[in-house]
């Protein structure tokens, strides 16, 4: 799904996405995890790439033999963690509530991939 980077839009994102999990056969406690980290890594999207203004995000979930597999991506500019900031805790709870999570930062302007991985039992 392609969506405004818009905090009220972030919702519906983990609405969609619970429904997909559940459709898969994810656990309810697997599929609540995984849509935590996927908010956490959308609302960095909508909070750090986009500063001077909107823009775009992408989700991208699939199911990939025994692991869920979601890709957050973004359009904007990449702004590495603050040392001085005390209030972001999104990269922890990502990497305590998933198996695999890749940042790559394409550079200026050019956006930023998170793709976020889940082991979970075939369907």
């Amino acid at each position: 799904m392609r969506i405004p980077a818009q905090v009220a839009e972030l919702h519906g994102v983990r609405r969609a996405l619970v429904r997909w999990l559940e459709r898969q056969g994810a656990p309810p406690e697997v599929g609540a995890e995984v849509a935590l980290a996927v908010h956490e890594a959308a609302a960095n999207a909508v909070e750090h790439a986009y500063p001077r203004g909107a823009g775009e995000l992408m989700v991208r979930a699939r199911h990939e033999d025994d692991r869920l597999v979601v890709v957050v991506e973004d359009e904007g500019d990449w702004r590495p963690p603050s040392r001085t900031d005390q209030r972001g805790r999104g990269l922890t709870l990502m990497h305590g509530l998933m198996d695999d999570v890749e940042i790559v930062p394409s550079g200026p302007g050019s956006g930023t991939r998170v793709t976020l991985r889940r082991r979970v039992a075939a369907p």
